[in-house]
């Protein structure tokens, strides 16, 4: 019989040191659910902010998960992987399809 853990199949929390990794969190006003244009709005403010540090540090990797919700507060997908990956510098090659 294979283990089975209590948690659901989530992974378990990255080891290391947990006091290196930076929490950015955005929250509407008495917890109210996001809108999109807020979402960025708010995106953009940890940017700007981040932008202090852009000349002596690098963001290893970023993940940022977010339950969207419709009008009725009802959780959403937004494609069959519910999932986006952003590679936010493409090579003069990538951008023109030149292989």
């Amino acid at each position: 019989m294979a283990f089975r853990s209590k948690r659901g199949g989530r992974k378990p929390p990255p080891s290391g040191d947990q006091k290196a990794t930076l929490k950015v969190r955005l929250r509407g006003r008495d917890n109210a659910p996001l809108s999109i244009a807020q979402l960025r709005e708010g995106l953009l403010e940890a940017a700007r902010q981040l932008s202090l540090y852009e000349t002596g540090y690098r963001a290893k990797s970023a993940a940022i998960y977010l339950t969207l919700v419709d009008d009725d507060g009802e959780p959403v997908r937004i494609n069959d992987a519910n999932e986006l990956t952003i590679y936010p510098y493409k090579t003069a090659a990538e951008e023109f399809g030149v292989d």
